[in-house]
């Protein structure tokens, strides 16, 4: 999981919950290294892409991946 002290370094705003790679493979019913693979294959159809690259990893914002989830629901269901 992130931990508060990496966070203060990325002045990531104090509304924003961030999510690691094994968090966001909870959220969307992966495990961690599935979201990493799809990560090193750069492959975004599954996942959305980081809001930022740390050196302990990537990380996403809670709302971009709300927003990303409404997106690919949207695109699902126009199909």
């Amino acid at each position: 999981m992130v931990k508060k002290a990496d966070l203060n370094r990325i002045e990531a705003p104090e509304d924003f919950e961030v999510l690691d790679a094994t968090a966001l493979g909870r959220r969307l019913g992966f495990k961690r290294d599935t979201v990493l693979a799809y990560l090193s294959r750069r492959n975004f159809r599954r996942i959305p892409r980081p809001n930022r690259q740390l050196a302990m990893g990537p990380i996403w914002y809670e709302k971009s991946v709300r927003e990303w989830e409404a997106k690919e629901e949207g695109r699902t269901r126009g199909k």
